[in-house]
């Protein structure tokens, strides 16, 4: 399990590739890597159409403020626990898309240049959810 300096430079990581994020695209390809909603496609659509804002880290939990055209759009959270990690990928120098995804990618997020983050979990412990505007993080 990642310890808190691990935990720390992984949210020090995202910060700074994912400062302004705008996510076009969510692909879940495991529900079990998202805690809430309980729906992977209430996740998906909770996520596209927002920019990732600051990210925080509480304990071993990771959270990002999402922001749609500006206003609140709640957060998304996420517990790495024993393998999960994120990959950054970038578009090919001519214009196709990444490699395709390994077994153990559970999710995928694009912006519309290509640019793509997954959350790759060898074990499938690690989840992610979102918290809609409003709502304390603790009641998700």
């Amino acid at each position: 399990m990642p310890e808190l300096p691990e935990v720390e430079t992984v949210r020090r990581g995202l910060a700074q590739q994912t400062a302004g994020f705008a996510i076009a695209k969510v692909t879940v390809h495991r529900s079990r890597a998202i805690a809430h909603p309980a729906d992977p496609e209430a996740f998906c659509g909770a996520l596209q159409g927002c920019t990732v804002g600051a990210w925080s880290r509480r304990g071993k939990y990771l959270t990002a403020q999402l922001l749609r055209q500006g206003e609140d759009a709640g957060q998304w959270g996420v517990h790495l626990r024993m393998t999960g990690q994120f990959l950054w990928m970038e578009p090919k120098a001519d214009g196709s898309a990444a490699p395709t995804a390994c077994s153990h990618t559970r999710v995928q997020l694009w912006n519309g240049q290509g640019q793509e983050l997954r959350f790759i979990d060898t074990r499938s412990f690690g989840q992610m959810w979102w918290v809609p505007p409003g709502q304390p993080l603790e009641t998700v």
